[in-house]
């Protein structure tokens, strides 16, 4: 198993608690914070995802994928159908009319997409919530381990590359401004951009010897492109697709710079690294509370205070709890951590290799 590197697991879970923190904005989602968080949380994900690309034949790629995203992706699936038939039995902490039917959250789970479905024809599919952050990684990645494969004996594939993935990220803009294709598809395309960039910053060495120089750069476009729009990634929405991706590569390199920094702060570099090493658990446990629970809305309502900056406060504190108390379990219960740490505790032990029971 590769060795975990720290400071990827504390951008990761910088992340995870930023895309918890933009998920609990309310109306504040487009204000100043909003527009910084989801200028860099979703692309930093696929950064990261590209940095530690490893070439696979197409059927060890998919195989990983299946057994590290699509499988969580099922596990949790499964868990917010439970939860929708508990909710209809007028739970007053769960939300009873979302999606509106069993079929239509069966329809979530196999369309797989972020936001409210935008098709060319009068139909409505409900989103599936922020899991389709790992559709579109699964997609992703096949398509851009298939470019990296095809062409990697081609000796002008420097440019090769980038214009393939070039292409595929327009397609994907473009083509999301009345079709949201399922399995997040769009997403995934214009994600290969930030693949393809952290790709390219392992090549280079990039990330582990960040100057200061590129730091303030990459400050000034994370505010720049902040500043002008809000990027939101599930839709690949942005008025300005090359200033979003500027943007959020700037803003990655900040978060990355400071996550270096963190790993010296041994007790805040736990926590974040444990997040973030099981940010597929917090996001799935995430996932469920975002779609069925009702304390936000109650948090919101109540007539405690009046202070809507207080409610928020509170409700990102309380939004914290189903994930973490998920990531100090899950990883405790065998057989269920298999579903959402298969790489770590796989349901089919490894063959031992024959040349090793050779040499014993």
């Amino acid at each position: 198993m590769r060795k975990r590197v720290m400071w990827i697991d504390i951008a990761r879970g910088i992340a995870m608690l930023s895309m918890i923190v933009g998920h609990s904005l309310f109306q504040f989602a487009f204000s100043d914070v909003g527009r910084y968080i989801y200028a860099v949380h979703m692309p930093l994900f696929f950064i990261l995802s590209g940095y530690l690309y490893r070439e696979k034949t197409y059927e060890k790629e998919l195989k990983g994928a299946a057994k590290n995203l699509l499988l969580p992706y099922l596990a949790t699936s499964l868990i917010m159908i439970a939860v929708f038939f508990v909710a209809q039995l007028k739970s007053p902490w769960l939300v009873q009319n979302y999606p509106a039917s069993f079929s239509d959250l069966v329809s979530a789970i196999f369309y797989g997409i972020g936001v409210g479905s935008k098709l060319p024809f009068p139909t409505y599919i409900y989103p599936i919530g922020a899991l389709w952050l790992l559709m579109a990684m699964m997609v992703a990645l096949q398509i851009f381990n298939l470019i990296i494969v095809a062409t990697k004996n081609m000796s002008n594939k420097r440019f090769i590359r980038p214009f393939i993935i070039g292409i595929l990220g327009i397609l994907g803009k473009l083509t999301a401004t009345f079709w949201l294709f399922p399995l997040s598809l769009n997403a995934a395309l214009f994600a290969l951009v930030f693949l393809y960039a952290g790709y390219l910053m392992r090549e280079e060495n990039i990330l582990e010897n960040i100057s200061y120089v590129l730091v303030i750069i990459g400050l000034f476009a994370w505010i720049i492109a902040a500043s002008n729009q809000m990027f939101q990634l599930a839709m690949v929405e942005a008025p300005d697709a090359l200033l979003s991706i500027v943007g959020a590569l700037g803003g990655s390199l900040v978060v990355v710079k400071f996550s270096q920094w963190i790993v010296k702060a041994k007790g805040v570099a736990k926590v974040l690294g444990k997040i973030g090493q099981f940010s597929i658990i917090v996001l799935c446990f995430h996932n469920i509370d975002l779609t069925f629970s009702m304390v936000p809305t109650m948090i919101l309502s109540a007539g405690f205070t009046e202070n809507i900056v207080l409610k928020i406060v509170i409700i990102n504190l309380y939004r914290l709890i189903i994930p973490l108390l998920a990531l100090l379990i899950v990883p405790k219960i065998p057989g269920v951590r298999s579903l959402f740490m298969n790489r770590q505790y796989p349901f089919l032990k490894r063959k031992p290799d024959l040349v090793a029971k050779k040499t014993s």
